[in-house]
């Protein structure tokens, strides 16, 4: 059975991107009479699933500019701008008169000051039972809160506080309700523990009387403080990190539009995907990128020197571009590879490997809705230099399956990390409603093991989103995983955002 449906998934997906294309194509040639027939075939009752959308030509008529305040009794005005819980000074993303700020001695620097406050607080009721680890249902109701407080000084220079009141930054030290499960019954993890707290801003903002012809290259940015770290999509690092980090964007180099230089070192906080070893990293990275007239590319370089657990050079590269051929399919290609410069460490700490990904998506002609094709192939025990106990793998961008909702133990449906050799993918469908308010995802995933050492998966999972109003979004999910050799998994979800 898996060997079958590796096949479909992994080598008859080309068809399924290429669908789209062609029954646009086809609807594309004909004439206004023949594309109502056509919409009449057997496809048009399910694709696009989603709303669908017309190319509208330009109007001759004229249209008044819309404003936010109208007149009474009229309606075709732009909405009002939904507020943060907390805004001191000028408004986020406001309109009306900037206020006037100060100038700073000896700097020249203007700052205008505003407080803006926000917050994410996501509640979910969850039951699932992964059939890899073991065979008992975990059932709870847990919380999580993510606060954060921005200092805004100007457009480029900033404070910014996070903190998650209520979890420890691991999937068993969440706030929450155990209906059934190892540790049945309330656990606490109310805490005032620091999250993010750092300073970033730019040299030539901060100190414009340095240079008041603007002739010297003083606009370097910077960071410094507990911040997060996201390379490759997360492939390479997905790690809150005590760090301090310098940017060069828009450096002249021919033959690219852009092209950006950033290094980091890093001193605190490093998750070496064990959360029970003793913090004892230091971590000096080296990002590159570069854009031209077809594509993204991103050269980045990890170095982790660690006293107790060993030394770990990471590298990754990507190339993200939008296909002209086969109907402009959007596309990204990366290779990451994890070196252990001394003993590797059996599991997802230290080890020897290489991970190769593809992304393939497409916008399905005649709607907002996207298919998309996820693969990978993996060699050997791939590492990621440093990733936050509560989130996914290396995988974890293969799709909803391989994805953690880093809420609680409800992990990634399908195993995230490259332990084996390993080869999988996942297929997927996402509809849009409503001026995409509500969106569907139906997917379906593979994993095979090429080493003999593992096992195999395959999985299927939905995904259901609706925005209530303009602070709250509901969320379900659901899946059923066939494991080789081990019992059957499945879950299901419903969760509660609320964003203000």
């Amino acid at each position: 059975m898996f060997r079958v449906w590796s096949f479909i998934i992994l080598v008859g997906v080309p068809v399924y991107l290429v669908m789209p294309t062609t029954i646009g194509s086809a609807t594309e040639n004909y004439s206004e009479a023949a594309q109502h027939n056509e919409n009449r075939k057997w496809y048009s009752w399910f694709w696009p699933m989603g709303d669908k959308t017309e190319i509208e030509d330009l109007k001759d008529d004229y249209i008044p500019l819309k404003t936010e305040k109208s007149r009474e009794g009229e309606t075709d005005s732009l909405p009002v701008r939904p507020g943060l819980f907390l805004e001191l000074g000028d408004g986020f993303l406001d309109t009306g008169k900037l206020d006037s700020g100060f100038e700073i001695p000896f700097t020249g620097a203007v700052w205008q000051p505003r407080l803006w406050g926000y917050l994410i607080n996501r509640t979910a009721v969850q039951s699932f039972k992964d059939g890899r680890t073991g065979n008992q249902r975990e059932t709870e109701i847990a919380n999580r809160l993510d606060l954060f407080f921005n200092l805004q000084l100007t457009g480029t220079e900033k404070i910014l506080l996070g903190l998650r009141s209520l979890d420890n930054n691991r999937p068993d030290r969440f706030t929450r309700y155990t209906f059934e499960g190892q540790e049945e019954g309330f656990n606490d993890e109310l805490n005032v523990g620091l999250e993010t707290l750092f300073f970033e801003g730019d040299f030539g903002s901060l100190f414009p009387s340095m240079d008041k012809e603007g002739m010297w290259p003083l606009d370097f940015g910077f960071t410094v403080g507990r911040q997060p770290f996201i390379f490759q999509e997360g492939i390479l690092i997905n790690d809150t990190i005590d760090a301090v980090g310098i940017i060069r964007n828009n450096v002249p180099v021919a033959g690219t539009s852009n092209f950006r230089v950033s290094a980091m070192y890093g001193w605190n906080r490093v998750d070496r995907n064990d959360p029970f070893l003793e913090d004892s990293s230091d971590i000096y990275g080296l990002f590159v990128a570069a854009e031209d007239h077809i594509s993204t590319y991103n050269l980045d370089m990890i170095y982790v020197h660690d006293d107790g657990d060993g030394d770990g050079f990471y590298i990754g590269a990507s190339a993200i571009q939008r296909l002209a051929f086969w109907g402009g399919i959007s596309s990204a290609f990366r290779i990451n590879s994890s070196f252990a410069l001394e003993d590797a460490i059996p599991g997802n700490v230290i080890g020897d490997g290489v991970l190769l990904t593809a992304e393939l998506s497409k916008t399905v002609t005649g709607s907002d809705d996207i298919v998309y094709f996820n693969s990978f192939l993996g060699f050997g025990n791939y590492t990621q230099a440093g990733r936050e106990p509560i989130n996914g793998g290396p995988l974890a961008n293969t799709g909803i399956l391989f994805a953690s909702p880093n809420l609680s133990l409800y992990g990634a449906e399908i195993n995230p990390f490259v332990e084996n050799d390993v080869i999988g993918g996942a297929i997927g469908y996402q509809a849009f409603w409503d001026s995409k308010r509500r969106n569907l995802i139906l997917e379906a995933a593979v994993r095979h093991d090429l080493s003999g050492e593992g096992f195999d998966t395959l999985g299927f999972g939905i995904q259901y989103q609706h925005a209530l109003g303009r602070h709250v979004q509901l969320q379900l999910e659901g899946f059923y995983t066939f494991n080789e050799g081990r019992e059957d998994g499945s879950g299901a979800r419903a969760e509660i955002q609320i964003v203000y």
